[in-house]
């Protein structure tokens, strides 16, 4: 209960939305005026032993004017305040007492005072203010020494060099101090600032990464082993001969089909896999684009030709870009993928590319189902990936659209699309046409 009475006084005015530094402030203001007041007790109890009730209204009057109002000023948060009022009014209590009080005449002791109300200011403000601080505090010393105690009377030129000598090195060291210490508290906030940042960027990587390990588990136990499965079934079928010759020819048909899914995603996967690793470096060479757009309608022959589309390679023979080979191919290949699968039967799919001064963009067009503005948002921004069925019943895994999305940035490129709903699709991506 002690600690937690004592923490709660200390902590008086601290709320979440300080700065560090003004964080401390406060603590000190608060320590110091808890410090103080206990002295303030003990004097007071000295001098009621001593029967000089003097001391003890002098604290009183003290209290009321200092500790109590800095402690209800913090508590309401205006600590700026606090912090002018109280520098302040420690000045003017000086002034007083250089008034009312005749052995305050000696000019080391007003040094010491002000020299230390001086170091106060410096820590309480910054930049503007604490110039401020520093011309009142001096200015308040001088006032005291030249009209108030007239402590400069018959002094020399050496007595005002001494001590114009003594407050500037006075001064100087507590400047430097300060200004150090200050620095180094800023320092630190700043590289704690950068690791968290660090650390909170961490977390947001770390997040993803475990909803694309959800992502991978499922379409691992469901999009992988729903295809092998069937695999195994229908070998089995062949094995058993009861198919005519047809129904065996339609059966490899499938076969092969699944195959090539089976092949895809796994090559999805194990790309993927290999972009995470910390250790992994791209092999970036110049590329052929056309040639790697044909491998990729090669690649989709069968299901292109079981639609009775057309795929038309624009791209001009020339054209070159600079990446890693097997990504732009694993690319083209999700893509056109994507655009047979929603493409309707008997319709045309158009590659083209188109140099820029220092990119190329690669489009892939289809007039298929489409899809709608907010969905296409949704899916370039990876906040949906879930699986939708081609127009004859085709099943995907969501997987080859972001994971493309990986592959083209690991590539220095960005990928984008277009898209009305009935009309189709046009998906878009760019590859350095330079080495860099």
């Amino acid at each position: 209960m002690k600690n937690l009475s004592w923490k709660n006084l200390c902590t008086t005015g601290v709320h979440p939305s300080l700065s560090p530094l003004d964080e401390q402030r406060i603590l000190l203001c608060n320590v110091l005026n808890i410090c103080c007041l206990v002295l303030q007790i003990i004097l007071s109890l000295m001098d009621f032993f001593w029967g000089d009730g003097a001391i003890t209204v002098i604290l009183m009057v003290v209290f009321a004017i200092i500790n109590l109002p800095l402690y209800l000023m913090l508590k309401a948060y205006h600590y700026r305040v606090g912090f002018v009022y109280i520098f302040a009014v420690t000045h003017f209590i000086l002034i007083a007492v250089a008034v009312y009080n005749q052995n305050l005449g000696k000019i080391d002791d007003l040094q010491i005072v002000v020299v230390g109300l001086s170091a106060m200011g410096m820590v309480l403000f910054d930049r503007y203010l604490q110039a401020v601080a520093i011309v009142f505090n001096v200015a308040v010393y001088w006032v005291i020494v030249l009209v108030i105690k007239d402590i400069s009377r018959g002094w020399t030129y050496g007595n005002y060099y001494s001590v114009i000598v003594n407050f500037t090195v006075c001064y100087f060291f507590i400047c430097v101090c300060v200004y150090f210490n200050k620095s180094i508290f800023r320092q630190f906030q700043a590289l704690l600032i950068k690791r968290n940042e660090q650390l909170s960027q961490q977390t947001v990587d770390l997040q993803e990464i475990n909803q694309y390990k959800d992502q991978l588990f499922a379409v691992i136990s469901h999009d992988l082993r729903a295809p092998l499965y069937h695999l195994q079934s229908t070998i089995r079928r062949l094995n058993e001969g009861d198919l005519t010759v047809e129904q065996s020819k339609q059966i490899i048909n499938e076969i092969d089909f699944k195959t090539k899914d089976v092949g895809l995603l796994l090559s999805n996967l194990l790309n993927w896999a290999n972009l995470q690793l910390s250790g992994y470096k791209s092999v970036v060479v110049e590329i052929p684009i056309r040639e790697v757009v044909e491998e990729a309608i090669l690649f989709q022959k069968e299901e292109i030709n079981a639609k009775q589309m057309q795929v038309l390679n624009k791209v001009p023979t020339r054209t070159l870009g600079w990446g890693d080979e097997n990504h732009l191919q694993l690319i083209l290949r999700n893509l056109l993928s994507n655009a047979v699968k929603f493409s309707f039967p008997a319709s045309k799919i158009i590659i083209e590319a188109e140099e820029k001064s220092d990119k190329t963009v690669i489009s892939i067009q289809d007039t298929g189902i489409g899809i709608g503005a907010e969905e296409l948002e949704r899916v370039l921004t990876g906040a949906s990936r879930s699986s939708i069925l081609g127009t004859n019943g085709e099943k995907g895994n969501g997987m080859g659209l972001w994971i493309s999305q990986e592959f083209v940035r690991k590539n220095g490129g960005e990928l984008w699309a277009t898209s009305l709903e009935g009309e189709g699709s046009t998906f878009y991506f760019t590859v350095p046409n330079r080495k860099v």
